[in-house]
């Protein structure tokens, strides 16, 4: 893997591409593009580049405005994706999250829109997931053809830079905190500025996204840089506790820059690193972080600046009170059973032994499972996990969001074909975009005929909210979190349960003995 990879965008490859033929045309800030016509009724652009290679001193810089074009360019194919490792313990958990072409150049996006006209849609954002350090949003999986063809909407899916070379945070002057979040930014600034020219509107803009993704939404409702640039958000998975700190930060620029065989206060000797070397250092320092700073080193940070606060603080001060869904799936954790193998053997005893070293009331834990039915002692385990990593803080946030906004809070309940996952960690990635049978995500999801149903339940209630800020359709009769905490369980039966679970969320919400 060299530093290089970005032939795409050069004169070589514009020139290569001229023999497509004549597509629609939008004069951009940066220079005219030309997409393509869909059969399905979209016009996609692909591969837009909002920002210039962050390369050389530009690494660890918030992002620069690309070099501008006069002549007529052809957004026909993605951009490179940011660069990323190969082969580590998350690759191949769901299906197509490896993007084929990595690349310097790497800040672009892509639009898929209904028509180049003057028409004023609701603009979709897709912040990709991938644990802040893998994917890109040019994957097939997050396709945005048929969510706006279907809906009269306008898609935009934003690749930024990942793990070492986006949520690095040297202590340095000429350095930046949290540049992967400032991509989006800038790719968010291009949106406002752009969109009009692609039929969108930039005045109703909504920003979605799952697991890092949702995270990163979350992020942007608390940076004061992102205030204005959108108007509604929807998070997706994306709600934990796991925001690096500086002193956390500190330990993960000195695990890599000696991983590099450098000192942590040599930040241009890190600069000067080929991607390959860095990337290398990147695995290397994971391993070493894992048993201190956690399973997510390369993950934004609360600088006081960039991230001013965390999540929670953010939402119960009510920095950015735009109207928000915000759920997750009931056995989120399941996804990473495979890294825990023997808890699939686990019997009372050690289940207790567990609980007992990871510091909770055992009984009280026990007890408060069973009565919703969680009973087997690998079930019992998975779904503590789920639930105090995951869907615990999920719940906070709604709570401290809606003294300042409309919240609606969901539950993704549809499992997947494999009876060991349940409704897991990203299960639910193709239901808003209708790419239930995309790459390997068929077999992953089983019985298309029920989960191509559900994804057509998504996609009305995601565009329903994008259009009107609330995500009611005729068929479905959402409330808006309240005192009686009303939660859409989204399964083959789409239902609206009053706090599901409702032992469990007392259990970890409140203090135990």
């Amino acid at each position: 893997m060299g530093t290089g990879g970005t032939t795409r965008h050069d004169d070589h490859a514009d020139a290569a591409t001229e023999s497509v033929g004549p597509g629609p045309v939008v004069r951009t800030e940066h220079g005219p593009v030309r997409g393509r016509a869909l059969p399905g009724g979209a016009v996609a652009f692909r591969g837009i580049r909002y920002g210039a290679p962050p390369t050389g001193m530009l690494r660890w810089r918030p992002p620069e405005p690309p070099a501008g074009w006069s002549e007529v360019r052809d957004a026909l194919e993605p951009g490179p994706a940011a660069w990323q490792p190969a082969g580590g313990p998350l690759d191949g958990l769901v299906p197509g999250m490896a993007p084929a072409h990595q690349g310097d150049d790497c800040l672009s996006l892509d639009v898929w829109t209904p028509g180049v006209d003057d028409g004023v849609r609701p603009v979709l954002v897709w912040i990709h997931g991938g644990a802040f350090s893998l994917g890109a949003g040019s994957l097939p999986v997050y396709d945005g053809a048929r969510l706006a063809a279907e809906h009269d909407v306008v898609v935009v899916t934003v690749n930024y830079r990942l793990g070492v070379f986006g949520f690095l945070h040297p202590d340095d002057a000429s350095a930046t905190p949290n540049v992967g979040l400032l991509d989006q930014v800038a790719a968010l600034r291009w949106v406002r500025d752009t969109i009009a020219g692609f039929g969108g509107d930039p005045s109703n803009v909504t920003v979605f996204g799952e697991s890092a993704g949702g995270g990163s939404v979350l992020s942007l409702l608390a940076m004061p840089s992102a205030t204005g640039l959108f108007h509604r958000a929807i998070v997706q998975s994306g709600a934990t506790d796991l925001l690096l700190d500086r002193e956390a930060a500190a330990l993960v620029v000195d695990a890599v820059a000696r991983a590099a065989g450098l000192t942590a206060g040599d930040v241009d000797g890190l600069r000067t690193l080929p991607a390959a070397a860095l990337l290398e250092a990147q695995a290397t320092a994971a391993k070493e972080l894992f048993t201190t700073v956690g399973t997510m080193p390369f993950h934004p940070c609360v600088d006081g600046e960039v991230l001013p606060t965390s999540w929670l603080d953010a939402a119960a001060r009510g920095v950015n009170p735009v109207p928000l869904v915000i759920g997750t799936t009931r056995d989120e954790m399941a996804l990473f059973s495979a890294m825990d193998p023997r808890a699939a053997a686990l019997d009372d005893a050690g289940l207790r032994r567990r609980l007992d070293r990871a510091g909770h009331d055992t009984d009280l834990v026990v007890d408060a499972y069973r009565t919703v039915g969680v009973v087997d002692p690998p079930h019992v385990w998975s779904r503590v996990q789920t639930d105090t990593q995951m869907w615990v803080p999920a719940q906070r946030l709604a709570e401290a969001h809606a003294r300042h906004a409309p919240v609606w809070v969901y539950r993704f309940d549809r499992p997947a074909a494999d009876p060991r996952l349940g409704a897991c960690h990203g299960v639910d990635i193709p239901f808003p975009f209708g790419t239930t049978d995309t790459g390997g995500w068929g077999d992953f999801l089983g019985d298309q005929r029920s989960a191509s149903a559900l994804s057509a339940v998504v996609r009305r209630l995601w565009t329903a909210f994008a259009r009107h800020g609330r995500p009611d359709t005729e068929s479905v009769d959402w409330p808006a979190h309240g005192p009686d905490r009303a939660t859409l369980l989204l399964d083959d039966a789409v239902t609206v349960v009053h706090d599901p679970d409702a032992a469990v969320r007392r259990l970890w919400s409140d203090p135990q003995p």
